[in-house]
């Protein structure tokens, strides 16, 4: 069982989410919170898998809260609900350890299967979200500094099994899936993620995910 705590100030989306995730048994709503500081009273008394957590809310934004609830619960996943107008938190909120990203109009199918990538230690961004992400880097001119000093090929940085970890982890799959695809044992894919992050000076999966897609 995942348990679900939403996070958003309009009342109409919260009672959306719990109707849409009412339909999967795996899922059981444990709360909801109107804002960054509601929720931090309700982590005191109730901890849950996943918080599905809106950016724009009073009070206490969500940019702010996932920064909070990653220092003080860091095993709690959130995936920050957003919208097409709202390009401009979606660095920050990776910066605060987001561990996902949905659309708020996204289907059911979409949200289950960024809960599930969450509560599994993936990080799963919406496709129109990731296209947004990369556009966005590409629209960053690079400073002197980074132009004289291009990063070297991750080809000749990563072998080629680890090449092969990490486009799996491209693919938004967790560490059981790719163990199965590439005939590893989970440990086997968990050591390989850690050795590849090591390599590239990178902290976590979104790191690296934003990574390879500047590449």
């Amino acid at each position: 069982m995942i348990e679900i705590l939403i996070v958003d100030d309009q009342g109409i989306v919260r009672d959306g989410l719990k109707m849409i995730l009412s339909l999967y048994e795996e899922i059981a709503i444990v709360g909801e919170a109107a804002n960054g500081e509601e929720l931090l009273t309700l982590l005191q008394s109730k901890v849950p898998d996943v918080i599905l957590m809106d950016i724009r809310m009073p009070v206490m934004n969500g940019i702010e809260a996932t920064a909070i609830v990653k220092q003080l619960y860091p095993g709690v996943k959130v995936i920050i609900l957003t919208t097409f107008d709202e390009d401009e938190y979606i660095f920050d909120g990776l910066r605060s350890g987001a561990d996902g990203y949905i659309l708020k109009d996204s289907d059911s199918k979409e949200i289950i299967k960024c809960i599930r990538a969450a509560n599994e230690g993936n990080l799963l961004l919406h496709p129109q979200v990731t296209t947004r992400i990369v556009n966005a880097l590409h629209a960053i001119p690079p400073k002197p500094a980074e132009q004289a000093a291009a990063k070297p090929d991750i080809r000749q940085l990563l072998t080629p099994r680890e090449m092969d970890v990490a486009e799996q982890v491209m693919q938004g799959k967790s560490n059981k899936a790719i163990g199965q695809a590439l005939f590893v044992t989970e440990g086997t894919v968990k050591n390989y993620v850690s050795h590849i992050l090591d390599k590239l000076q990178l902290s976590s999966r979104s790191e690296l995910i934003l990574y390879l897609q500047g590449k």
